[in-house]
């Protein structure tokens, strides 16, 4: 599969804010403007970077059941390298090292331990459904609005793999052809509906980066609060998606997304999180902004070096990972 400039620039911006968001939630999410931003880049940050994830899973036709585990096993043995590293990290920083071992998948790690449902579920979907994209959607989106009613939270990552579930489906059947164009680029619709939800949804549901994180409970009387914002999410990523236009720094960055994701939580706790604790550092939005930059320039060095780069993909051969580019 050719490599889509424009969808590695959209990663590249995706990963600046999932980076970005990170900063906020761990230093300071009680700044009115911090906690504004977090909420806008919550409704949509994953959500879009999870649909570009379905967008370049095959179709069961276009691999075997050999391919699927394959990927699946190399997948597995990352989040399990990671694993253990923020596992030794945690127990340096004073908490219990086989708590953390045990907390399956650890942080940012609920992603990969995602990724492998999604694609498990995909491969093994019956095909008449498979073939009725907007049954599948419609299934989908009534999954991701009652699993917050389950007390699943992060639990192998089981609720958030229900909640992003039919953003991941969203971006295969685009890919595929399924879904109308009209409609997928129709950022008249998408801007009306941003315009409309998004005010009502700060207004009345503040909590919103909480909700969307897809590990909260809520109770039937918050059914109406997680469909707005589904609804909001998703009119929001379709419009990022197509505005979003090729950038070559983006892009460079994009090309290494999953290193940028598995790393820049080290680096914030590591290096930022004691500055602003132990030493005062301001939290207001410009001094994140800072910090962002200052931490993707840090990242972009690390990228540089061969182990770090291995440890993402420990089962890859060299020519292979730098063909794929991530």
């Amino acid at each position: 599969m050719a490599r889509d400039n424009r969808i590695d620039s959209l990663k590249g911006l995706l990963i600046i804010l999932v980076v970005l968001g990170h900063f906020i939630t761990t230093l300071d999410n009680s700044n009115i403007i911090n906690h504004a931003v977090m909420g806008l880049i919550y409704v949509f940050h994953m959500p879009l970077f999870i649909l570009v994830s379905g967008y370049f899973t095959k179709s069961p036709e276009q691999q075997t059941a050999r391919d699927l585990w394959r990927g699946v096993l190399n997948i597995a043995i990352t989040m399990a390298v990671f694993q253990l590293l923020n596992s030794i990290w945690v127990s340096y920083a004073g908490r219990d090292f086989f708590k953390a071992l045990r907390t399956v998948p650890f942080g940012v790690l609920w992603y990969l331990m995602s990724l492998i449902f999604w694609r498990i579920l995909l491969y093994y979907t019956p095909k008449p459904l498979l073939r009725r994209p907007w049954l599948y959607l419609a299934i989908a989106l009534a999954l991701s609005i009652l699993c917050g009613l389950t007390h699943l939270g992060t639990f192998l990552s089981l609720q958030r793999t229900l909640n992003f579930f039919v953003f991941f489906l969203l971006g295969y059947y685009y890919r595929q052809g399924a879904l109308n164009d009209r409609w997928w680029k129709n950022n008249v619709l998408h801007i009306a509906t941003v315009v409309v939800l998004l005010p009502i949804i700060f207004w009345l549901f503040p909590r919103c980066g909480n909700v969307m994180n897809g590990a909260d409970h809520y109770d039937v009387s918050g059914v109406p609060e997680k469909a707005l914002i589904l609804t909001c999410s998703i009119a929001m990523s379709l419009l990022v998606f197509n505005i979003v236009r090729d950038w070559k720094p983006l892009r460079f960055i994009g090309k290494d997304s999953l290193f940028y994701f598995l790393y820049h939580m080290f680096i914030i706790s590591i290096v930022f999180l004691p500055l602003v604790r132990d030493h005062g550092w301001p939290t207001t939005f410009p001094f994140i902004v800072l910090y962002t930059a200052t931490a993707m320039a840090i990242l972009i060095g690390m990228s540089r070096i061969p182990f770090f780069r291995w440890l993402v993909h420990p089962t890859l051969k060299r020519d292979k990972r730098e063909k794929q580019g991530q």
